[in-house]
Parts: structure tokens; C-alpha cells; sequence
């Protein structure tokens, strides 16, 4: 059987020999022969003699301009840390395991004073990524980024928001957030 261009194919179809065609992206070669490596269409690209396959639906990886969603799990002096586990407009999960951080200069365009008032570990934040290498820096200024869901700091339920401010309906307790103009209107699973 011989698989032409356009075809989809599921990981681990033979798709030539490598005689015949190089392995490119979405491929691999084993034996002498290269092999799909993950479920998407075939291209053969006849100028570099290479075999490739384009992903139906590729994983996400990150880069600068991306909108992230993560979790903050740090808080640290001038510092928070959070896990990115999706970018804004793709259907997957981010790639591999990806931490980013926020400096304090970059929460909000109005002074910062203690980056504790602004986020709480477990809140979820729409950031926007400002550099990938030699590690992930985010930026939460502008009125669409920030927290879109926060969680009580006593009871860790998740929060409604009050004017400008998140409030606990079981503790009655009010916190203060970096808060986006999104809150609440983003779907998101509960943890």
C-alpha cells in the first residue's frame, strides 16, 4: 500500500522507506523505513525529500506574545511563580510542564507594593508571556489580565466578586486582588 499526500495517518504507519524520504517533523525513522508519529496528514515535500506530518491537533507550546492561563503556586519577595497549563485560542493543554514568573514591576500598571495583596497560591491568571528564554517571564498590566478565578484565603472556596474587590459568601470575607475584567466570565473546571 502506498500512502500519498493529504492522507491521515495514526502513529506507527509506514510511510517509505528511507531511501526514499528523510524523516521530518511528525516522523521518525526505525529499520530503514520512516514511520507517522503522530495522527495527522502526510505531506511528502519533494524539494527536501522529506516525509512529514502534520499533527491534526499538535500539542501547544509556548512563546513571547502568547495569553497563558496558569495557577500561582509561589509567592516569594518580588516574585510570583505559577504553572502555565493552557494558551488562549488552542484546544490543548501547553506541551511539557511549563512554570512562568511575574515580576512585581509587571503585576500592574499602578504601583505594587506587596505582591502577597495580588495574588494568592491557587488563584487562576490570564497572563501574557513576555519572554520564553532562558526562562518564562510574564506580565499581568493591562485591565483583561489577572485573576479570573480566586479562592478564599481562609476556606479555599472560590470567590464572587464586589466592586473591586473578591468576596467570600461562607466566611464573609472580602480580599483584594489583581483582578481581570474577565472574572467570572471565563469557564473554567473547579478545582
Amino acid at each position: 500500500m502506498h500512502i500519498k499526500t493529504g492522507e491521515l495517518v495514526t502513529p506507527g504507519d509506514k510511510l517509505g522507506a528511507h531511501e526514499e524520504w528523510m524523516p521530518g517533523d511528525g516522523t521518525y525513522e526505525r529499520n530503514g523505513f520512516v514511520f507517522a508519529k503522530v495522527f495527522g496528514r502526510v505531506r511528502f515535500d519533494e524539494d527536501k525529500l522529506e516525509a512529514v506530518v502534520d499533527a491534526v491537533n499538535p500539542v501547544s507550546t509556548v512563546k513571547e506574545g502568547d495569553v497563558i492561563y496558569g495557577t500561582i503556586t509561589d509567592r516569594r519577595g518580588a516574585l510570583a511563580t505559577m504553572d502555565i497549563t493552557l494558551i488562549e485560542g488552542k484546544s490543548r493543554t501547553v506541551r511539557t510542564y511549563k512554570e512562568g514568573t511575574i515580576h512585581i514591576s509587571k503585576i500592574s500598571n499602578d504601583y505594587t507594593e506587596n505582591i502577597e495583596d495580588m495574588y494568592l497560591k491557587g488563584d487562576i491568571v490570564r497572563a501574557k508571556i513576555i519572554q520564553v528564554e532562558p526562562s518564562i517571564q510574564l506580565t499581568t498590566m493591562g485591565k483583561s489580565f489577572g485573576v479570573v478565578r480566586g479562592y478564599c484565603f481562609n476556606c479555599r472556596r472560590g470567590m464572587g466578586l464586589q466592586g473591586n474587590t473578591l468576596y467570600c459568601e461562607w466566611c464573609e470575607r472580602r480580599e483584594r486582588r489583581k483582578l481581570s475584567t474577565l472574572y467570572g466570565k471565563i469557564k473554567l473546571k473547579d478545582k
